[in-house]
């Protein structure tokens, strides 16, 4: 089981270390792909498993790395707008789409850390990246 060493859920911490996984299934895809019958994904090996994961997408690099960089300048743009009530916004709609392994952290946690907010907008971004994507081949 992962120690929560991080000050919120390991899972977010999984999918933050892992965006090339999130830009190319986005998050829900993910987290499903961690979770099991017995708990929200906190067991040791997930970490191996999502790197070994992003290691088959390897072929699809441009395509997560294009979309990777777009989100990283979106999240940017993002707080530099300083607008409360859309950063609260995106890091609670990715908590909800992050599902059941996301429970043991708040929005508030969250916005309260700056590196942690960052790479919360990212995976936001990175998720409506890979939905819409989906959603135009069909996939989601």
């Amino acid at each position: 089981m992962y120690i929560q060493m991080f000050g919120g859920s390991a899972l977010l911490h999984l999918l933050a270390a892992h965006p090339k996984v999130v830009a190319l299934f986005g998050i829900a895809a993910t987290a499903t792909m961690l979770l099991t019958p017995l708990g929200p994904g906190r067991y040791i090996g997930s970490g191996s498993h999502l790197a070994r994961i992003e290691a088959a997408v390897r072929p699809q690099a441009a395509i997560t790395e294009a979309r990777q960089a777009a989100a990283e300048r979106a999240a940017a743009r993002l707080l530099a707008r300083q607008n409360q009530t859309e950063i609260a916004g995106a890091v609670t709609l990715t908590l909800e789409r992050c599902g059941a392994g996301c429970t043991d952290i708040s929005t508030a946690r969250i916005i309260s850390n700056p590196e942690l907010l960052r790479r919360v907008l990212v995976l936001h971004e990175l998720d409506f990246q890979a939905r819409a994507a989906g959603n135009r081949t069909g996939r989601n």
